[in-house]
């Protein structure tokens, strides 16, 4: 019986906090950044539209602009002789006919391969001959009025500290946007170069989606200005309207990945998403004109 009388207490104790809790004033707001100018939804490619040309390359950037894309996302790595280029995989093993470790190898090393859609992630299709994988200051040259989310993938600090220095010497403070699966790498990239906005790591997703879901989202202070959710993650169901709306009171960016079905991306904008990635921007484009 004593247990009983614990066990509610307990709850009821809990209860009173949670209670308390829901009553607190709102964190303050995540400050608006220039890189989001408008209220306006963003078609953003998918490693610059990977399912139209190879994936990361620039050769996909400019034709994914052509086709429409408002925003390139893109994924890099820092190579041995300290080159940033853009591109998914640790390894060139995947969509190339070479093979090693990016962080083992130099640049000319890597760019004398060629790019192409490879077996296992583009079965059936084969790119141009002559694409290689891109630097991604080639990029910023051939693309200097274009606004970038770029994906840290290494979870060391050394890529962070080259792309800090590189957004600077190409002046794109106000078109890059930073992400990384490390939270950790972000919160060094924050402190390292503050004039550049990020999005949220996986860990401070975790926190904004569980405190969203408690009705406790006006408590979530967040670091970043934007958050990139995917639609559902094992097999639980991520974005939720709650979601959405805790997000937008704290004037976070919402953009949802990666969705290549269109009835699913026209569910996405009635719901009001801020953005969908996608590897056809084309068809996302046909859903929001200009």
């Amino acid at each position: 019986m004593i247990f009983l009388r614990i066990a509610v207490l307990g709850f009821l104790s809990l209860w009173l906090i949670y209670m308390y809790l829901l009553t607190l004033p709102a964190a303050e707001r995540q400050k608006s950044v220039p890189f989001y100018q408008s209220d306006s939804f963003n078609v953003i490619a998918h490693g610059n539209g990977s399912a139209l040309l190879p994936g990361n390359t620039l050769e996909a950037g400019v034709n994914a602009l052509s086709v429409g894309a408002d925003i390139l996302e893109m994924d890099i790595h820092l190579t041995a002789d300290n080159h940033l280029v853009v591109r998914h995989d640790d390894i060139i093993d995947t969509t190339t006919n070479g093979t090693g470790a990016i962080a083992e190898m130099s640049l000319a090393q890597i760019q004398q391969y060629d790019v192409g859609f490879h077996k296992i992630d583009y079965p059936g299709l084969v790119a141009p001959s002559g694409i290689m994988v891109p630097t991604l200051e080639s990029i910023f040259q051939k693309m200097p009025s274009s606004y970038y989310i770029i994906e840290l993938k290494p979870e060391e600090t050394d890529p962070a500290d080259q792309l800090c220095l590189l957004i600077k010497q190409y002046g794109l403070q106000d078109q890059v946007l930073v992400g990384s699966f490390y939270t950790s790498v972000l919160e060094y990239f924050r402190d390292t170069c503050p004039e550049v906005p990020t999005s949220l790591g996986q860990s401070e997703v975790i926190v904004m989606v569980a405190m969203s879901a408690l009705g406790l989202g006006h408590l979530y202070s967040p670091a970043g200005s934007s958050v990139q959710l995917p639609l559902t993650y094992f097999g639980i169901k991520i974005l939720t309207p709650a979601i959405l709306a805790a997000a937008h009171q704290m004037n976070l960016r919402v953009d949802i990945w990666t969705v290549n079905d269109t009835t699913i991306m026209r569910d996405l904008i009635d719901m009001g998403v801020d953005g969908v990635i996608t590897d056809r921007p084309d068809l996302l484009r046909q859903l929001v004109p200009l």
